[in-house]
């Protein structure tokens, strides 16, 4: 099998797509959940307001890590589905951070590694 053809490429773009929309669509529920975890909880307790801010803290570290790793990896498997040249670098980078991520990350991560530093076959042409 020869993984330096590109629809290997295409695979892992829309592999990283699926997955980083996933880890914000995860996020997001997240988000409006504990704000109305919250909400609920103030209501009873006028006292939890003292702690808003480690709320805030939590959901804006949570939103860093997203913007961090989510996002690049989105507009990185884009690239891959267009066939850009310019994403196969930080495709492999994200595919080797994506190992520690059992099983899924390390499935991807493991193919990316394989599309990501084969060579191309070379043909042969002695009769």
């Amino acid at each position: 099998m020869d993984f330096s053809e590109q629809q290997h490429k295409k695979v892992i773009g829309i592999a990283f797509i699926i997955l980083s929309a996933l880890g914000l669509g995860g996020i997001l529920i997240y988000d409006f959940f504990m704000t109305g975890v919250f909400e609920f909880a103030q209501t009873q307790n006028n006292d939890i307001a003292d702690v808003r801010w480690l709320l805030e803290l939590v959901n804006s570290f949570i939103w860093g890590i997203a913007l961090l790793f989510l996002v690049p990896r989105l507009i990185i498997g884009i690239a891959l589905v267009q066939g850009k040249s310019w994403a196969n670098i930080p495709a492999l980078i994200f595919g080797i951070i994506g190992l520690a991520n059992i099983p899924i990350g390390t499935i991807i991560g493991v193919y990316s590694i394989l599309v990501f530093t084969s060579k191309p076959k070379e043909v042969n042409t002695n009769y």
